[in-house]
């Protein structure tokens, strides 16, 4: 589990990101870690993929459980 601490990424990723739930503080869990390919994580009981690149703007703390 993971702790979302800071998106540095324009206002278009950082809507984006936030209609699927995901803004700092947000709590997700890796699935997968995107290489190659998406990185999915999971949202409560939500799953999303999300590209590389915007992955790679999203920092995150991990988070004991």
């Amino acid at each position: 589990m993971v702790e979302v601490m800071d998106i540095r990424g324009g206002r278009g990723m950082a809507g984006r990101l936030a209609v699927m739930g995901i803004f700092p503080g947000s709590r997700l869990r890796m699935i997968q870690n995107g290489r190659p390919g998406p990185v999915m994580v999971a949202l409560d009981e939500k799953r999303f993929g999300i590209g590389y690149g915007m992955a790679h703007r999203i920092f995150v703390r991990p988070v004991l459980e």
